[in-house]
C-alpha cells in the first residue's frame, strides 16, 4: 500500500514561559492522503491552530519549539530542513489560510502586491500576465470587480472580502497540501458555499489534500474525509465521516453534538461543557478530560487513557477500553435533535424600539474642494421593531448595511433620514448630550473582537470603563466584583481581569465583549455576529447567557448573524436584507420554512446541515448566487436583486417593488407576489 501524501508522527510542540513548559501540541499523529480532505475539531486553545503552524515551521520563537516527533511530506522529514530549504516548501507544497486576515495580510501593500508574490517563481510571468492570473484568483474566490479591487489596500475591503484575499493567496501557487485554518468563519453562506465548491472543484482538478480547522460541525458534514478531535495538545477520536456523524465514541465529542443549537432545543437550555480546557503547563495524572466529563469515575483521574483502535477508527478514552474496569455507567450518543418546537412569531408585544424608513447615506467626495458627487446608500428605507423582551435577527450578505442599521439605530452613525423611537422617544433628534444618559440603555457587540477591544487596557479596566462613564454602581462589592461576576458569567476566570486582550484567543476575546457590553445593564443589545468567532461549545454558553439574561431582564436583541441554526434557537423574528433595503420579514416558521423572496431562499439552501445518519448534506437543491452585491454607490436600476436573481422578470429591471404583505406579519419586497402594497 502506498505511503501517505502527509505523515504526522508523535508531533510535540512545547513552549517555554514562566509558569513552566506549556505542551500546546503534546503527541499528535494523523496521515493526509491525496485528495482528502481531514478536519480537525477542538475548542479554542486545544493546539489545532499550532498543529497547523507546526507543519510549516512556523512555531513563534525564541519561546516555542517542535520538542519532537516527525512530519514526513511523501518521505522528506519538514522538521530536518533548514529554514531556507522550507521556503521552497511553503506555498507551493503547503500553503496555509490563516485564521485572522486583519493581521495576517501587510496593511501597505495593495491585494494584488500581495498575491502576486505568492505566484510560482519556476516561470517568469510578464507583469501583464501576473495581473491577469491574480485577478482570476480574485474571481473565483467571488470578488466582484476583481480588477478594481487589484489596486485596494486591505483596509478598503470588508472581513469576508479580507478572507477571500487570504484564500486567493493559499492557492495561487496549486499547492498539494492546502491547510485551511477556519477558512469559511467570516463569510456568509453564499460565499461560504462558492468557496467550499472551489475548494472540492481544486481537490478534483489537482489531487489537492486539505486539512480543514473548524469549528462549524455543517462544514465538516459537507467536506471532510476523516474527523480528529482534538483536545488539550492530543487526538482523542478518528474516524470517518459517516461514522464519526452517525456515532461520535469520546465524551468530548458528543458534547459538542449536545452543543449544538437549533429550533428543536429552543424552549430548552443548550448543553454546555464546564470549565474550560485545562491550561497546558500542568503535568496530567490521568485523563485530560475527566474534569469535564459527566462520565468520568476515579480510574479516569488516576491513568491515561490508552488509543482503542477498531473497526476503521479510535478513540482514546476508558469507556471504550474492554481493559479498563467497568465504568458506573455507559455514556450514549446523542446527535442533533430533530427541527421542531417553538416556531411561531406569537403575539408581538409593545414595541421597545420602532424604526421607520432609517436611511444612512454616505457622501462620494472628489476634487480639492471635496463636492459631493454621489451617495453611497448604505442604509436605504429600513423599517422594523422589536418588541421587548425578544429577538429580531437580522440575515443577509456582508456589504449589505446590516452593521451600518445597527450603528444608525445606536446613533453610533447619525442617520441621513427615517425615525428611531426608543421607549417613545426619537433619537436621531437628540444632541449628543442628551443622548448620553441613554447610553446605558442599549449597547453593541461589535463583531471583530480584535479591533474593538483597546490593546493596552488590562480586561478589567475594559470593562469597568463604561461602568465608570456612564455611573453604573457595581453594587455589593464594588465594580470591580461586578467585573469578576460579568467574567465568570461569560465562561471566563475572574483573573482574566488581570490580563491584556492580545493573550486570549479570538473565541475569548469575544467572552470579554459581550461582558463589557453586558456592564451597563442595558435593556437592548445590538449583537454584530457575537458567536461567529466561537467554538460551538463556547457558542452554546453565550447563547444560553442571552437567552436566560433575556427571561430574566426582558433583553431585547437585535442579531446580526449569518449562523441561521443561531436564528432558529434564539429569534423569534427574521429580516432579511439586501443592499441596503428589507427584502423579506417575518416570524421564524414563516421565513425558514416558507421563504418567498429568491434571496432568502438562496441563503437557506446554502446553509450546510447536518444529517446525523449519514453525515452529509441533505438531498436538495442549492441556489447558486453569481457575482457578489452590486455597489450601493451604483445600485441596480428596478429591483436590486434582479442582476443575480434566478426568477428575475422584465419588469424587476425597471421598478422597485412595493411591499406585499402575504399573511399576518409576513412582508416581502418582490414582484413575484401580488396583493396590497404598503
Amino acid at each position: 500500500m502506498a505511503a501517505s501524501l502527509l505523515q504526522v508522527h508523535d508531533l510535540k510542540t512545547w513552549f517555554d514561559t514562566e509558569a513552566g513548559t506549556l505542551r500546546a501540541v503534546d503527541g499528535v499523529s494523523f496521515d493526509l492522503d491525496r485528495g482528502e480532505t481531514v478536519a480537525i475539531l477542538g475548542e479554542s486553545g486545544c493546539g489545532k491552530s499550532m498543529t497547523a503552524l507546526s507543519l510549516l515551521q512556523l512555531v513563534p520563537e525564541p519561546a516555542g519549539r517542535i520538542a519532537g516527533g516527525r512530519v514526513l511530506l511523501e518521505g522528506r522529514n519538514l522538521l530536518a530542513l533548514s529554514e531556507q530549504q522550507m521556503r521552497g516548501v511553503r506555498g507551493r507544497r503547503l500553503a496555509m489560510i490563516f485564521q485572522e486576515p486583519q493581521t495576517s495580510l501587510n496593511p501597505v501593500l495593495t491585494v494584488g502586491a500581495q498575491i502576486r508574490e505568492v505566484l510560482p517563481q519556476g516561470r517568469a510571468l510578464s507583469a501583464r500576465e501576473a495581473r491577469q492570473r491574480v485577478t482570476e484568483l480574485l474571481s473565483a474566490v467571488g470578488i466582484a470587480d476583481a480588477g478594481r479591487r487589484y489596486h485596494e489596500y486591505p483596509h478598503q475591503l470588508s472581513g469576508g472580502m479580507k478572507q477571500r484575499v487570504m484564500i486567493a493567496m493559499a492557492l495561487a501557487a496549486r499547492p498539494d497540501i492546502l491547510i485551511a485554518d477556519e477558512p469559511t468563519t467570516a463569510l456568509d453562506v453564499t460565499i461560504q458555499a462558492q468557496i467550499l465548491d472551489l475548494l472540492a472543484a481544486l481537490q478534483r482538478e489537482t489531487g489537492m489534500a486539505v486539512l480543514l480547522i473548524t469549528h462549524d460541525l455543517g462544514v465538516v458534514a459537507r467536506m471532510a474525509d476523516r474527523v480528529l478531535v482534538m483536545y488539550a495538545g492530543q487526538i482523542v477520536e478518528q474516524a470517518g465521516r459517516e461514522d464519526f456523524f452517525r456515532e461520535p465514541r469520546h465524551p468530548y465529542a458528543m458534547k459538542l453534538f449536545q452543543s449544538l443549537p437549533g429550533r428543536g432545543k429552543r424552549g430548552e437550555a443548550l448543553a454546555v461543557i464546564p470549565g474550560s480546557v485545562p491550561v497546558l503547563t500542568r503535568r496530567f495524572r490521568g485523563c485530560r478530560f475527566a474534569e469535564r466529563c459527566d462520565y468520568a469515575w476515579d480510574h479516569c483521574r488516576d491513568h491515561v487513557p490508552r488509543w482503542i483502535e477498531g473497526e476503521g477508527r479510535g478513540v482514546a478514552c476508558h469507556l471504550r477500553d474492554p481493559a479498563a474496569p467497568s465504568p458506573p455507567r455507559r455514556p450514549q450518543a446523542q446527535a442533533p435533535a430533530a427541527t421542531g418546537g417553538e416556531t411561531g412569531a406569537g403575539a408581538a408585544p409593545e414595541p421597545l424600539l420602532q424604526v421607520d424608513g432609517l436611511q444612512v447615506h454616505f457622501p462620494i467626495q472628489r476634487g480639492v474642494l471635496k463636492r459631493t458627487v454621489g451617495h453611497v446608500k448604505a442604509v436605504d428605507g429600513v423599517s422594523l421593531a422589536i418588541g421587548r423582551g425578544r429577538t429580531l435577527a437580522l440575515v443577509g450578505e456582508s456589504g449589505c448595511g446590516k452593521t451600518t442599521v445597527g450603528k444608525g439605530i445606536l446613533q453610533l452613525i447619525r442617520p441621513t433620514g427615517g425615525r428611531v423611537v426608543y421607549e417613545g422617544r426619537e433619537l436621531t433628534t437628540l444632541s449628543h448630550r442628551a443622548l448620553r444618559p441613554l447610553r446605558r440603555r442599549f449597547q453593541i457587540i461589535f463583531q471583530d473582537p480584535y479591533a474593538s477591544l483597546n490593546p493596552r487596557m488590562l480586561v478589567g479596566g475594559i470593562i469597568e470603563e463604561g461602568m465608570a462613564a456612564l455611573g453604573v454602581d457595581g453594587g455589593t462589592g464594588g465594580r470591580w466584583r461586578r467585573v469578576e461576576r460579568l467574567l465568570e458569567q461569560v465562561g471566563l476566570a475572574p483573573e482574566a481581569r488581570l490580563r491584556y486582550p492580545h493573550e486570549f484567543s479570538g473565541g475569548q476575546r469575544q467572552r470579554i465583549s459581550i461582558a463589557r457590553a453586558l456592564a451597563v445593564e442595558p435593556r437592548l443589545l445590538v449583537c454584530d455576529e457575537p458567536t461567529s468567532a466561537l467554538d460551538v461549545s463556547v457558542q452554546a454558553q453565550i447563547l444560553n447567557l442571552l437567552k436566560d439574561l433575556q427571561q430574566g431582564l426582558g433583553l431585547s436583541y437585535l442579531f446580526i448573524t449569518h449562523d441561521l441554526s443561531v436564528v432558529e434557537y434564539l429569534a423569534h423574528e427574521i429580516a432579511v436584507m439586501y443592499l441596503g433595503r428589507i427584502v423579506e420579514r417575518g416570524g421564524l416558521a414563516q421565513i425558514l420554512d416558507t421563504p418567498r423572496h429568491p434571496y432568502t431562499q438562496a441563503l437557506l439552501s446554502a446553509v450546510p446541515l447536518i444529517e446525523p445518519a449519514a453525515g452529509t448534506g441533505p438531498a436538495r437543491k442549492v441556489i447558486r448566487l453569481e457575482g457578489d452585491i452590486p455597489s450601493p454607490s451604483h445600485p441596480p436600476a428596478g429591483c436590486h436583486f434582479h442582476p443575480r436573481c434566478p426568477e428575475a422578470m422584465d419588469r424587476c429591471r425597471v421598478s422597485y417593488p412595493g411591499v406585499t404583505e402575504l399573511s399576518p406579519g409576513h412582508r416581502v419586497s418582490c414582484h413575484l407576489y401580488g396583493g396590497v402594497s404598503f
